[in-house]
């Protein structure tokens, strides 16, 4: 369930516009719900349409006034990727999959790269060059310990200079801060408070290979990664170490999956005369399908009557 706050604004007309007879009104009631959703094996769904969905305000279903389903949104996307010490036997899987994903990128996406260890460092800023981003991962050495909180702190602050709406941060890590500045209540709330989705892809020590049976298990998928991705109304996605994965088709899914989203729009039955906050909440009614992150956007709409 999310909360918005609903703002109405009231234009009045000059004389001389009322002489000529018509009026102008600025109505910011119609409400915009964007949502992605996927089914029960985490494969994203095209099919559906607004008969599919609800949406609820206060409770009281709405009618939906507008519809729509586009796959091909451009994308602003920020990768965090872990290169602490703990994480030296995962590192070039995960480079390789910053690489499968810089790939994948359609004209108007656009890419950013941080590594982290003991502190975060931004290796690439917003480009739409595969070579750029890979050309900066050259050189990536595993050391020092996890600052997860101050990746995502400077991966939100990189994301302000986005040129597209849809923003996603990506996190490929083994999971387990030793080291921020920043708390991890903190890096919820931000992430909480953004409009960036969170897609945590963690890469842990299988239990079933001997040469890793002594680590530290952190088993990032079951707290850290969970809490993280939940605050950024994303997905995790476990991989192991050493395990042989399609990664291009890894890549593809993520990017293919990111670039298509839902779009409801609906006129609030309560009027604009209400202020204050109203909780908006979206279900999806198709069987085993759910929703992956609302956005709520208010637009106004000009309306001239004569």
């Amino acid at each position: 369930m999310l909360r918005i706050p609903l703002v109405v604004l009231m234009l009045c007309t000059s004389s001389a516009a009322q002489e000529q007879r018509y009026t102008l009104s600025v109505d910011v009631e119609l409400v915009n719900v964007t949502a992605t959703v996927i089914d029960a094996s985490g494969r994203y769904i095209e099919s559906l349409t607004e008969r599919d969905f609800q949406v609820l305000e206060d409770g009281r279903e709405q009618t939906i006034s507008f519809f729509s389903h586009d796959t091909r949104i451009p994308v602003s996307i920020g990768v965090l990727i872990d290169s602490s010490g703990s994480h030296q036997d995962k590192l070039e899987q995960g480079l390789q999959i910053v690489s499968e994903i810089a790939a994948m990128l359609s004209p108007g996406d656009e890419m950013f790269v941080i590594t982290f260890n003991s502190r975060a460092v931004l290796r690439q800023k917003f480009t739409s060059s595969a070579g750029e981003i890979q050309r900066a991962l050259v050189g990536v050495r595993a050391g020092g310990e996890t600052a997860v909180y101050d990746a995502i702190s400077l991966g939100l602050d990189e994301l302000k200079a986005a040129k597209n709406r849809k923003q996603i941060l990506v996190l490929l890590t083994d999971g387990f801060d030793t080291r921020s500045k920043i708390k991890a209540a903190e890096a919820e709330e931000s992430l909480t408070k953004s409009d960036a989705l969170v897609y945590a892809i963690g890469i842990d020590d299988d239990d079933n290979d001997p040469r890793t049976r002594r680590r530290p298990r952190y088993h990032i998928y079951q707290y850290m990664l969970g809490r993280l991705t939940s605050a950024g109304s994303g997905r995790l996605i476990r991989l192991y170490t050493g395990r042989n994965y399609d990664l291009r088709s890894l890549a593809e899914m993520m990017l293919g999956e990111l670039h298509q989203e839902y779009t409801m729009g609906y006129y609030p039955t309560v009027g604009p005369e209400r202020a204050g906050s109203r909780s908006i909440e979206v279900r999806v009614t198709k069987p085993g399908a759910r929703i992956l992150g609302e956005r709520l956007h208010l637009q106004r709409r000009d309306v001239v009557e004569q």
